[in-house]
Protein backbone atom coordinates (compact mmCIF):
# COMPACT_ATOMS: atom_id res chain seq x y z
CA UNK A 1 0.00 0.00 0.00
CA UNK A 2 2.85 2.35 0.83
CA UNK A 3 4.63 1.78 -2.48
CA UNK A 4 1.47 2.33 -4.44
CA UNK A 5 0.76 5.63 -2.71
CA UNK A 6 4.33 6.82 -3.27
CA UNK A 7 4.07 6.03 -6.97
CA UNK A 8 0.90 8.09 -7.34
CA UNK A 9 2.45 11.07 -5.60
CA UNK A 10 5.41 11.08 -8.03
CA UNK A 11 3.19 11.35 -11.06
CA UNK A 12 3.36 14.95 -12.52
CA UNK A 13 1.44 16.61 -15.31
CA UNK A 14 3.79 17.83 -18.15
CA UNK A 15 2.26 21.23 -19.15
CA UNK A 16 5.33 22.27 -21.18
CA UNK A 17 4.88 19.44 -23.64
CA UNK A 18 1.21 20.19 -23.99
CA UNK A 19 0.36 21.17 -27.57
CA UNK A 20 -2.00 23.95 -26.53
CA UNK A 21 0.71 25.49 -24.34
CA UNK A 22 3.26 25.28 -27.15
CA UNK A 23 0.87 27.07 -29.49
CA UNK A 24 0.36 29.83 -26.94
CA UNK A 25 4.13 30.29 -26.53
CA UNK A 26 4.69 30.45 -30.28
CA UNK A 27 1.85 32.94 -30.68
CA UNK A 28 3.29 35.12 -27.90
CA UNK A 29 6.74 35.03 -29.53
CA UNK A 30 5.28 36.00 -32.90
CA UNK A 31 3.39 38.89 -31.32
CA UNK A 32 6.55 39.98 -29.52
CA UNK A 33 8.60 39.89 -32.74
CA UNK A 34 5.88 41.82 -34.59
CA UNK A 35 5.79 44.37 -31.77
CA UNK A 36 9.58 44.78 -31.94
CA UNK A 37 9.40 45.19 -35.72
CA UNK A 38 6.60 47.76 -35.40
CA UNK A 39 8.47 49.74 -32.72
CA UNK A 40 11.68 49.64 -34.79
CA UNK A 41 9.81 50.73 -37.92
CA UNK A 42 8.11 53.64 -36.14
CA UNK A 43 11.41 54.66 -34.53
CA UNK A 44 13.14 54.54 -37.90
CA UNK A 45 10.42 56.65 -39.54
CA UNK A 46 10.54 59.22 -36.74
CA UNK A 47 14.33 59.30 -36.91
CA UNK A 48 14.27 59.75 -40.69
CA UNK A 49 11.69 62.55 -40.45
CA UNK A 50 13.63 64.35 -37.70
CA UNK A 51 16.90 63.91 -39.60
CA UNK A 52 15.33 65.13 -42.85
CA UNK A 53 13.87 68.25 -41.28
CA UNK A 54 17.09 68.86 -39.36
CA UNK A 55 19.17 68.62 -42.54
CA UNK A 56 16.76 70.85 -44.46
CA UNK A 57 16.81 73.38 -41.64
CA UNK A 58 20.63 73.59 -41.71
CA UNK A 59 20.65 73.88 -45.50
CA UNK A 60 17.90 76.50 -45.59
CA UNK A 61 19.68 78.53 -42.92
CA UNK A 62 22.75 78.78 -45.17
CA UNK A 63 20.65 79.61 -48.23
CA UNK A 64 18.64 82.27 -46.38
CA UNK A 65 21.78 83.85 -44.89
CA UNK A 66 23.31 84.20 -48.35
CA UNK A 67 20.04 85.45 -49.84
CA UNK A 68 19.83 88.24 -47.28
CA UNK A 69 23.40 89.31 -48.00
CA UNK A 70 23.03 89.35 -51.79
CA UNK A 71 19.64 91.09 -51.74
CA UNK A 72 20.83 94.15 -49.84
CA UNK A 73 20.40 97.45 -51.66
CA UNK A 74 21.71 100.66 -50.14
CA UNK A 75 22.05 99.41 -46.56
CA UNK A 76 24.66 100.26 -43.96
CA UNK A 77 26.55 97.06 -44.77
CA UNK A 78 28.49 96.97 -48.06
CA UNK A 79 28.06 93.94 -50.29
CA UNK A 80 30.69 92.19 -52.40
CA UNK A 81 30.86 92.49 -56.18
CA UNK A 82 31.08 95.77 -58.07
CA UNK A 83 27.86 96.50 -59.98
CA UNK A 84 26.91 92.80 -60.00
CA UNK A 85 23.32 91.79 -59.18
CA UNK A 86 21.44 88.51 -58.85
CA UNK A 87 18.89 87.85 -61.59
CA UNK A 88 17.47 84.58 -60.25
CA UNK A 89 18.50 81.40 -58.44
CA UNK A 90 17.27 77.85 -58.96
CA UNK A 91 17.72 75.12 -56.34
CA UNK A 92 17.93 71.34 -56.63
CA UNK A 93 17.53 69.56 -53.30
CA UNK A 94 19.21 66.27 -52.45
CA UNK A 95 19.13 64.21 -49.26
CA UNK A 96 22.12 65.77 -47.52
CA UNK A 97 22.68 68.95 -49.55
CA UNK A 98 21.23 71.38 -52.07
CA UNK A 99 22.74 72.79 -55.25
CA UNK A 100 21.97 76.19 -56.70
CA UNK A 101 22.37 77.83 -60.09
CA UNK A 102 22.50 81.62 -59.84
CA UNK A 103 22.40 83.94 -62.84
CA UNK A 104 24.20 87.24 -62.27
CA UNK A 105 23.84 90.32 -64.42
CA UNK A 106 25.15 93.84 -64.88
CA UNK A 107 23.19 96.93 -65.83
CA UNK A 108 25.03 98.94 -68.46
CA UNK A 109 23.20 102.14 -69.26
CA UNK A 110 19.61 101.05 -69.83
CA UNK A 111 20.49 97.46 -70.74
CA UNK A 112 21.14 94.33 -68.74
CA UNK A 113 23.62 91.60 -69.68
CA UNK A 114 24.23 88.19 -68.12
CA UNK A 115 27.57 88.44 -66.36
CA UNK A 116 27.99 85.04 -64.78
CA UNK A 117 26.30 81.74 -63.89
CA UNK A 118 27.45 80.34 -60.56
CA UNK A 119 26.87 76.78 -59.34
CA UNK A 120 27.07 76.21 -55.58
CA UNK A 121 26.64 73.35 -53.16
CA UNK A 122 25.01 73.85 -49.74
CA UNK A 123 25.81 70.87 -47.49
CA UNK A 124 24.02 70.39 -44.21
CA UNK A 125 27.40 70.22 -42.48
CA UNK A 126 30.39 72.10 -43.81
CA UNK A 127 31.06 75.24 -45.79
CA UNK A 128 29.21 76.34 -48.92
CA UNK A 129 31.20 75.25 -51.97
CA UNK A 130 31.42 76.95 -55.36
CA UNK A 131 31.28 74.16 -57.93
CA UNK A 132 31.64 76.24 -61.09
CA UNK A 133 31.68 79.78 -62.45
CA UNK A 134 30.95 80.30 -66.13
CA UNK A 135 33.01 83.51 -65.99
CA UNK A 136 36.00 81.38 -65.01
CA UNK A 137 37.21 79.80 -61.79
CA UNK A 138 40.71 81.15 -62.47
CA UNK A 139 41.52 84.54 -63.96
CA UNK A 140 43.16 84.69 -67.36
CA UNK A 141 45.46 87.67 -67.00
CA UNK A 142 47.46 89.11 -69.83
CA UNK A 143 49.33 92.36 -70.31
CA UNK A 144 47.74 94.59 -72.88
CA UNK A 145 50.54 96.64 -74.51
CA UNK A 146 48.13 99.38 -75.52
CA UNK A 147 46.51 99.62 -72.08
CA UNK A 148 49.93 99.24 -70.39
CA UNK A 149 48.42 97.05 -67.70
CA UNK A 150 47.09 93.59 -67.03
CA UNK A 151 43.63 93.36 -68.55
CA UNK A 152 41.28 90.63 -67.34
CA UNK A 153 38.40 89.19 -69.35
CA UNK A 154 35.20 87.43 -68.37
CA UNK A 155 35.43 83.94 -69.90
CA UNK A 156 31.64 83.71 -70.24
CA UNK A 157 31.04 86.77 -72.43
CA UNK A 158 34.61 87.94 -73.21
CA UNK A 159 33.96 91.39 -71.71
CA UNK A 160 36.58 93.31 -69.75
CA UNK A 161 36.59 93.03 -65.95
CA UNK A 162 37.02 96.22 -63.95
CA UNK A 163 39.66 96.93 -61.30
CA UNK A 164 40.07 99.66 -58.67
CA UNK A 165 43.20 101.52 -57.57
CA UNK A 166 43.60 102.35 -53.88
CA UNK A 167 43.91 106.04 -52.93
CA UNK A 168 47.03 105.78 -50.74
CA UNK A 169 49.01 103.16 -52.67
CA UNK A 170 51.84 103.99 -55.09
CA UNK A 171 51.60 102.59 -58.64
CA UNK A 172 54.02 102.75 -61.55
CA UNK A 173 51.11 103.39 -63.92
CA UNK A 174 47.59 104.71 -63.42
CA UNK A 175 45.21 104.01 -66.34
CA UNK A 176 43.03 106.82 -67.65
CA UNK A 177 40.60 104.82 -69.78
CA UNK A 178 37.64 107.15 -69.32
CA UNK A 179 39.13 109.07 -72.24
CA UNK A 180 38.87 105.92 -74.37
CA UNK A 181 35.26 105.37 -73.29
CA UNK A 182 34.17 108.86 -74.31
CA UNK A 183 35.77 108.46 -77.75
CA UNK A 184 33.88 105.28 -78.68
CA UNK A 185 30.91 105.10 -81.03
CA UNK A 186 27.80 106.86 -79.73
CA UNK A 187 25.78 103.68 -80.27
CA UNK A 188 27.81 101.95 -77.54
CA UNK A 189 27.05 101.58 -73.84
CA UNK A 190 30.18 101.56 -71.72
CA UNK A 191 31.09 100.66 -68.16
CA UNK A 192 33.98 102.44 -66.41
CA UNK A 193 35.42 101.97 -62.91
CA UNK A 194 36.56 105.21 -61.30
CA UNK A 195 39.13 105.34 -58.48
CA UNK A 196 39.41 108.53 -56.43
CA UNK A 197 42.50 110.35 -55.19
CA UNK A 198 41.13 110.15 -51.66
CA UNK A 199 38.05 108.72 -49.95
CA UNK A 200 35.08 111.06 -49.91
CA UNK A 201 32.04 111.32 -47.68
CA UNK A 202 28.66 110.86 -49.33
CA UNK A 203 27.65 114.39 -48.42
CA UNK A 204 30.58 115.74 -50.47
CA UNK A 205 30.42 113.10 -53.19
CA UNK A 206 26.79 113.74 -54.02
CA UNK A 207 27.47 117.37 -54.84
CA UNK A 208 30.48 116.59 -57.04
CA UNK A 209 29.71 113.24 -58.69
CA UNK A 210 25.93 113.28 -58.69
CA UNK A 211 24.10 109.99 -59.19
CA UNK A 212 23.02 110.02 -62.83
CA UNK A 213 24.86 107.25 -64.72
CA UNK A 214 26.36 106.10 -61.42
CA UNK A 215 25.67 102.40 -60.78
CA UNK A 216 27.76 101.49 -57.76
CA UNK A 217 29.97 103.00 -55.04
CA UNK A 218 33.18 101.40 -53.76
CA UNK A 219 34.03 101.52 -50.06
CA UNK A 220 37.51 100.35 -49.10
CA UNK A 221 36.93 98.01 -46.16
CA UNK A 222 40.53 96.82 -45.80
CA UNK A 223 42.07 97.65 -42.39
CA UNK A 224 45.17 99.87 -42.12
CA UNK A 225 47.46 96.88 -41.53
CA UNK A 226 46.46 95.32 -44.86
CA UNK A 227 46.84 98.64 -46.65
CA UNK A 228 50.38 99.04 -45.31
CA UNK A 229 51.20 95.55 -46.54
CA UNK A 230 49.61 96.35 -49.91
CA UNK A 231 51.92 99.33 -50.42
CA UNK A 232 55.02 97.16 -49.98
CA UNK A 233 54.19 94.96 -52.98
CA UNK A 234 56.37 95.48 -56.02
CA UNK A 235 54.08 94.98 -59.01
CA UNK A 236 50.93 96.93 -59.88
CA UNK A 237 48.76 93.83 -60.62
CA UNK A 238 49.31 92.71 -57.01
CA UNK A 239 48.11 96.06 -55.68
CA UNK A 240 44.87 96.58 -57.59
CA UNK A 241 41.48 95.52 -56.25
CA UNK A 242 39.46 93.29 -58.56
CA UNK A 243 35.91 94.50 -59.04
CA UNK A 244 34.37 91.18 -58.03
CA UNK A 245 36.25 91.39 -54.70
CA UNK A 246 35.30 95.00 -53.95
CA UNK A 247 32.66 95.95 -51.39
CA UNK A 248 30.19 98.74 -51.86
CA UNK A 249 26.65 99.91 -52.53
CA UNK A 250 24.34 99.62 -55.49
CA UNK A 251 22.91 102.88 -56.82
CA UNK A 252 19.62 103.37 -58.63
CA UNK A 253 17.04 106.09 -59.19
CA UNK A 254 14.97 104.57 -56.38
CA UNK A 255 17.95 104.77 -54.02
CA UNK A 256 19.92 107.97 -54.72
CA UNK A 257 22.99 107.52 -52.56
CA UNK A 258 23.14 111.13 -51.43
CA UNK A 259 19.83 110.65 -49.55
CA UNK A 260 20.42 107.37 -47.70
CA UNK A 261 21.72 105.97 -44.45
CA UNK A 262 25.25 105.41 -45.84
CA UNK A 263 26.06 109.12 -45.72
CA UNK A 264 28.73 108.58 -43.05
CA UNK A 265 30.67 106.06 -45.12
CA UNK A 266 33.79 106.99 -47.07
CA UNK A 267 33.72 106.17 -50.77
CA UNK A 268 36.95 105.47 -52.68
CA UNK A 269 35.54 104.88 -56.16
CA UNK A 270 32.50 104.30 -58.32
CA UNK A 271 31.21 102.35 -61.32
CA UNK A 272 29.56 104.46 -64.02
CA UNK A 273 27.91 103.46 -67.30
CA UNK A 274 26.19 105.03 -70.28
CA UNK A 275 26.85 106.35 -73.76
CA UNK A 276 30.11 108.19 -74.54
CA UNK A 277 28.19 111.47 -74.46
CA UNK A 278 26.71 110.71 -71.05
CA UNK A 279 30.12 109.86 -69.61
CA UNK A 280 31.88 112.98 -70.83
CA UNK A 281 30.89 115.01 -67.79
CA UNK A 282 33.02 112.75 -65.58
CA UNK A 283 36.16 113.78 -67.47
CA UNK A 284 36.04 117.17 -65.79
CA UNK A 285 36.30 115.75 -62.26
CA UNK A 286 39.67 116.31 -60.56
CA UNK A 287 38.78 113.73 -57.92
CA UNK A 288 39.42 110.81 -60.34
CA UNK A 289 42.84 109.18 -59.87
CA UNK A 290 42.39 106.26 -62.28
CA UNK A 291 39.72 104.90 -64.61
CA UNK A 292 39.39 101.38 -66.01
CA UNK A 293 37.30 100.36 -69.00
CA UNK A 294 34.85 97.53 -68.39
CA UNK A 295 31.90 96.19 -70.41
CA UNK A 296 31.26 97.67 -73.87
CA UNK A 297 28.06 96.65 -75.66
CA UNK A 298 25.87 97.88 -78.50
CA UNK A 299 23.11 100.21 -77.40
CA UNK A 300 20.63 98.72 -79.89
Amino acid sequence: MTKKGTSNENVKIDFVSNSAFQKSVKKAKRLQVLLYIFISFVTLIVLMVVTHFGIQYLINEKIEKERIVTSRVMTDNPIKGAAISVYHTRYRHNIFSSESETVLYKTIGDREIVWDIVLKKYPAIGAVEVLDRRSGMVDINRIDPEAQRVVRYNQFNNERIIDFYYPDVDYTFLPQELDIATSLDENMLIEVALSFHEPMAISDLGAVLGYENVDWLWENVKPDTQMQEMDTKQFDPDKVLHGEDAYGYKVSERFPYDKTTIENHLISGAVISGTPQELKRFQQLDMIRASVLGVTIDKY
